[in-house]
């Protein structure tokens, strides 16, 4: 184990990989939750350092660090991919809804399995 430098705090700690300390990466998972909460409920917003915590009320350090880890990348915001994915769904079953007649198959005789199968019918 290396003595590393906290690149939040300064202090430092022994580490086997990172270069950030126990508290300060408690500190960053919340800050990295809120952040996501964010930009999941606002999609067209990207990962600005700046702006990403002015709107979290973080300091812009901690801001920087999650990106530097690779957290975020340039020009994609967690929730999008939800998003078109759900977009898509509801796509598929607009278009499911329109190809299957309910009419159709409200007219058609109920059958069982054993009546299709041996031409037996329930009792």
């Amino acid at each position: 184990m290396e003595m590393t430098t906290c690149n939040v705090c300064g202090k430092v700690f022994g580490s086997s990989s990172g270069d950030v300390c126990s508290s300060c990466r408690k500190l960053l998972d919340i800050v990295y939750e809120k952040a996501c909460a964010y930009l999941r409920d606002n999609p067209k917003k990207g990962p600005n350092a700046a702006e990403l915590a002015e709107a979290l009320g973080e300091d812009r350090r901690l801001v920087d660090i999650l990106i530097l880890e690779g957290k975020f990348e340039e020009g994609d915001s967690p929730g999008t991919e939800e998003i078109e994915l759900e977009r898509r769904r509801k796509k598929l079953l607009a278009d499911l809804q329109k190809s299957i007649s309910l009419s159709d198959v409200k007219n058609q005789p109920t059958t069982t399995y054993g009546n299709d199968r041996h031409g037996k019918s329930d009792l």
